[in-house]
C-alpha cells in the first residue's frame, strides 16, 4: 500500500468554467495560425473533454483515450517550472489512476517531442492488470533515512 508523502494535500475536483483568458486564446491563435473563433472552439472542445483536479501545488489536467488510456498533464499552479519530487507524481499517479495502475513519463524522439511550457505528461492505464514491459519486477521500497553510504539513503517522507 502506498503512503502519500509528507504534507501532500490530496487531489480535489477542479472546475473549468467559461471562456479562456485573452491571453491564452491570442497564444493559440499565434502558435496554431487560426483566427480567434478557431482558437475558442479548439479550446473549448479540448476542455469538454477533459476532467481537472488541483492541489496546493498542481493543477491535473485528465483526458481519457479509449476504454483504458490516459493522459494525464500535470503543472504546478503558480506557472512555475516543477522541481520534480517524485513521490508527488506518484501520488497524482496513485489518485488519478490508483495504486495498482501504471503510468510513464515518456522521453519522446525529437519528431514527436512537445516543449511549449511547464507542463509533464502521464501516460497510464485504468487496468490495474496491465504492465509495461519495462521497469521493475517487484516492490523495493526503503524509508530508513539513517546509515547508509551517501546516495543509497532515502529522504524522510
Amino acid at each position: 500500500m502506498s503512503q502519500a508523502p509528507r504534507h501532500w494535500k490530496p487531489l480535489q475536483p477542479a472546475y473549468v468554467h467559461g471562456p479562456q483568458p485573452e491571453a491564452v486564446i491570442a497564444e493559440h491563435m499565434r502558435y496554431y495560425k487560426v483566427t480567434r473563433d478557431e482558437a475558442i472552439t479548439a479550446l473549448e472542445n479540448y476542455d469538454n473533454g477533459c476532467t481537472y483536479w488541483r492541489n496546493d501545488l498542481y493543477q491535473v489536467q485528465v483526458r481519457e483515450y479509449g476504454e483504458t488510456g490516459v493522459h494525464i498533464n500535470i503543472r504546478r499552479i503558480d506557472g512555475a517550472p516543477c522541481i520534480r519530487d517524485w513521490r508527488h507524481f506518484q501520488q497524482i499517479k496513485n489518485e488519478i489512476l490508483g495504486e495498482e495502475c501504471e503510468a510513464v513519463e515518456l522521453y519522446p524522439a525529437e519528431s514527436r517531442k512537445v516543449d511549449t511550457s511547464n507542463k509533464y505528461h502521464l501516460f497510464g492505464y485504468r487496468d490495474p492488470a496491465f504492465r509495461f514491459p519495462l521497469g521493475m519486477w517487484e516492490r523495493d521500497v526503503d524509508y530508513n533515512t539513517t546509515g547508509g553510504a551517501a546516495g543509497l539513503r532515502q529522504r524522510s517522507l
